[in-house]
């Protein structure tokens, strides 16, 4: 897609759009060791040392339970994790990673690292320096204002 189009077309469009785009790379890649965008997500979201509550990975990921529940299924039936209960909170459990698990994370984290050395190595550290002033600038507008009648209701 050429850069004139982008400036057609919505902010939200955009970043829509190029946020796909990387998830659907790295979901290629993921393929490649019998992954997904979705896996390798939750690989990095999960503490390597100390495991983490199965309650705190979903908001951090940004999924609902019933979404993060169908995950972590799948990773335990890949070995990649294991639930054990939570020794400080009874009702709790606590998610870890399987020796399998830390393989996959280190392949995962190797991935993430790429990607940004690419793109600092592909762009200007000036632009790159923009870019996350907008890219602050429009998460807090989104997290802190009120757009939207709606957002009122509850």
């Amino acid at each position: 897609m050429k850069k004139d189009i982008f400036k057609k077309l919505p902010i939200d469009s955009i970043l829509g759009i190029t946020l796909g785009r990387i998830k659907k790379m790295f979901h290629k890649e993921a393929l490649l060791y019998d992954g997904s965008y979705s896996i390798g997500f939750t690989l990095l979201s999960i503490d390597p040392k100390n495991g983490s509550p199965s309650t705190s990975i979903g908001p951090v990921m940004g999924l609902k339970s019933n979404s993060l529940s169908r995950i972590l299924n799948s990773m335990e039936a890949k070995n990649l994790i294991k639930r054990k209960p939570n020794p400080d909170d009874g009702r709790g459990i606590l998610i870890f990673l399987t020796k399998t698990g830390l393989k996959k994370r280190e392949i995962t984290q190797s991935k993430v690292l790429e990607f940004n050395e690419t793109i600092k190595n592909l762009i200007s550290e000036s632009d790159l320096d923009i870019f996350y002033e907008v890219s602050h600038s429009i998460y807090k507008i989104v997290n802190e204002t009120i757009m939207f009648r709606s957002n009122n209701k509850k």
